[in-house]
């Protein structure tokens, strides 16, 4: 077994956790308006929506740019120091199981584009200076990137499962492991043998699960684009603006790119998710075998896709934290942010509820 699988990624990682760590203590972003002052740090942004009644919006840009990103580091910096420390194999494959499933919900990325958008549309009204945090965040995001792509999950699994064997039991059916891809063969509601994670043929009502999420999200991605998603205040006079309206404001200001990116983001995406995500259960429960491959492709780019939505909701998040100079300047979360919000965290949920292997179910052998 090759050790570059595990050095270069545990190296990476740690970098992480350092540029993690500072961007936490760091301030973020300062600005001047008005013979005022104000200064931002990446928490500052989640805690003031939490304290102006807004908690589920709070709660969740808290989540995925401060808890999760470091709870990913982590587990691989654990489980990778463990399985060169030869630490006890059990804890190390419970605890690497989370990394899959905690890695979308990591947005680091995600924050810096929200990041440009605010900081584009503060520099048109205030002296905006950037502060180190930014650059630990960057350089945060370097790190996660490399890890990922470093990481062989395979080579993980096989070093925490040394006496991984292949022998087959006869009359027992194949089941492939979600959690780390092997191949068992074994009885249902057995475990896996390399990652002990619970083996099932298919999700558990993966359609009516992923219906009931997919019909929330496209029965609030309405209220989503017509309810003003925040409202500005500026010498004494308030403007709500909507999504749309922002673009709108982007666009104006001859913002091209940046417009593109929040339409894309925040209009595109999260309705052809639904659009994808309603094909497909329609196609599946029909029974319809055509286009299987091109229809798992379309899923695995709408599970690529998703978490970019939350764009809009990052921007807000930074300019609720900095502008908040009462009546001179002030700005404030909207019912259109927690309905927008509610949308990208439902069609995730729908794509993670629904299992591509139904439509391969369908599937009839080309007779010969």
């Amino acid at each position: 077994m090759r050790r570059v699988g595990i050095t270069f990624p545990l190296a990476c990682a740690i970098a992480g956790l350092l540029f993690y760590s500072f961007a936490l203590i760091a301030p973020l972003l300062e600005i001047k308006a008005y013979g005022r002052f104000a200064m931002a740090h990446i928490e500052t942004g989640p805690l003031r929506l939490v304290s102006s009644g807004w908690q589920i919006i709070g709660a969740l840009v808290f989540l995925v740019t401060l808890i999760i990103p470091g709870l990913k580091l982590g587990i691989i910096t654990i489980t990778l120091l463990g399985i060169e420390t030869h630490f006890p194999r059990r804890p190390l494959k419970i605890l690497f199981r989370w990394y899959t499933m905690l890695s979308p919900w990591a947005m680091i990325d995600v924050y810096l584009l929200g990041f440009l958008v605010a900081y584009t549309r503060l520099t048109g009204m205030f002296t905006v200076h950037i502060d180190t945090a930014l650059y630990a965040l960057i350089g945060l995001m370097m790190a996660m990137g490399a890890t990922d792509a470093g990481l062989d999950q395979e080579i993980v699994w096989r070093r925490l499962h040394d006496t991984e064997t292949s022998s087959r039991t006869v009359g027992l059916h194949a089941l492939g492991c979600a959690t780390c891809g092997l191949v068992n063969h074994a009885p249902e509601n057995n475990r896996c043998r390399r990652c002990d994670a619970p083996l099932h043929p298919r999700k558990a009502e993966s359609f009516a699960r992923t219906w009931a999420f997919t019909i929330a999200a496209a029965c609030l991605y309405i209220p989503a684009n017509i309810y003003p998603f925040m409202n500005i205040t500026n010498l004494a006079q308030t403007q709500s603006y909507t999504i749309m309206g922002g673009i709108a404001e982007l666009v104006n200001a001859g913002l091209w790119p940046l417009a593109l990116l929040v339409f894309f983001a925040s209009i595109t995406i999260p309705l052809l998710k639904l659009v994808g995500l309603a094909y497909m259960l329609i196609s599946t429960q029909r029974g319809h075998s055509s286009f299987l491959q091109a229809r798992t492709r379309t899923y695995r780019i709408l599970d690529f896709i998703g978490r970019w939505s939350m764009i809009d909701i990052f921007m807000v998040s930074i300019l609720v934290a900095l502008v908040h100079f009462g009546q001179f300047a002030n700005v404030t979360a909207n019912i259109g942010a927690i309905c927008f919000a509610a949308v990208v965290v439902l069609t995730i949920f729908a794509i993670n509820a629904f299992d591509p292997r139904l439509m391969w179910d369908n599937y009839e052998e080309p007779a010969i």
